[in-house]
C-alpha cells in the first residue's frame, strides 16, 4: 500500500509539475509575442486616447495612467462628465449620465475590483515576484479557435482565466467575476486589433465588453502626467 501511495504521489507531483511548466511557457511565449519583458518594464505611464462605442453612440474618452501610482479614465457624452479615478488607497468616481454630478468615494468592493488595473506592464510578468499564482486548465475552444486557458489569481485574491490563442499566444479574451452590491457578476471581454506601438510593444487597440466596445485611437508611451490627476477631491 505504501508503494501505490508513494506511486500516487509521485504522480500528483509530476502533473503539478508539468502544468506549472505549461503555464510558464505559454506566459513567456505570450510575453514575447507582445514586444518583450524588457520593453513592457520601460512603461511607467500610459495616455489613451478614443472612444465607448454603445448602441450607435460614441463616448470619447482619456485615459492616463502612471505604473502603480494611480489611473484617470475621463468620458464626455453630451456635456456630461463620466470621471474614474484608481490609485491603490481609493477611489473615486462621477457618472452625470446617473444624476452624479460630483466625485463620490468608490466602495473597497469596486476598488478591489479594479486594483490589479494600475499595473499597466501587465500581471504576467514577473508575476510570481508580484504574489500572484497561475493556474494552466488546459485548452478550450471558442469562436472556432483553440486557445490555452490559464487561471491567475492575484496578490489581492482577484481571479481572471485568460484565453491565449494557441498559434500567436495573445490574449483573445478574459473572464472573471465581481462583486457589484454583493453580486457575483460575470465579465468577459475579447481583446482585438492588436497593433505594436513605436516602442514596440503590442496592444490590443478594441476591447469588446457585451454591446459595448472600447476603440483606443491614439496610444502616447511614457507621457508627463500630473499626478494630481489622480485626487478625488
Amino acid at each position: 500500500m505504501k508503494k501505490v501511495f508513494l506511486f500516487v504521489f509521485l504522480a500528483l507531483g509530476t502533473c503539478s509539475a508539468i502544468f506549472a511548466q505549461n503555464a510558464d511557457e505559454i506566459i513567456n511565449k505570450h510575453i514575447d509575442a507582445i514586444g518583450g519583458k524588457a520593453k513592457w518594464l520601460s512603461i511607467n505611464s500610459l495616455k489613451i486616447e478614443g472612444q465607448i462605442e454603445v448602441q450607435g453612440v460614441s463616448i470619447p474618452f482619456t485615459l492616463h495612467a502612471i505604473q502603480n501610482k494611480g489611473n484617470r479614465t475621463d468620458a464626455e457624452f453630451q456635456g456630461m462628465k463620466i470621471i474614474e479615478i484608481v490609485t491603490p488607497q481609493a477611489g473615486w468616481s462621477m457618472n452625470a449620465l446617473q444624476g452624479q454630478n460630483t466625485l463620490q468615494p468608490m466602495s473597497q468592493e469596486d476598488l478591489k475590483n479594479k486594483i490589479d488595473e494600475l499595473d499597466i506592464q501587465g500581471e504576467l510578468i514577473d508575476y510570481a515576484q508580484k504574489g500572484h499564482t497561475v493556474e494552466f486548465l488546459g485548452k478550450d475552444e471558442a469562436d472556432g479557435n483553440e486557445y490555452f486557458k490559464l487561471k491567475v489569481t492575484s496578490k489581492t485574491g482577484n481571479e481572471v482565466v485568460y484565453f491565449f490563442d494557441t498559434k500567436t499566444y495573445l490574449i483573445y479574451k478574459q473572464e472573471n467575476t465581481v462583486k457589484n452590491n454583493g453580486q457575483d457578476i460575470k465579465v468577459e471581454v475579447k481583446f482585438l486589433d492588436y497593433q505594436t506601438l513605436d516602442n514596440g510593444v503590442k496592444i490590443a487597440f478594441k476591447q469588446e465588453q457585451g454591446p459595448m466596445m472600447m476603440v483606443s485611437k491614439k496610444i502616447t508611451v511614457n507621457p508627463v502626467i500630473d499626478e494630481s490627476l489622480f485626487k478625488g477631491n
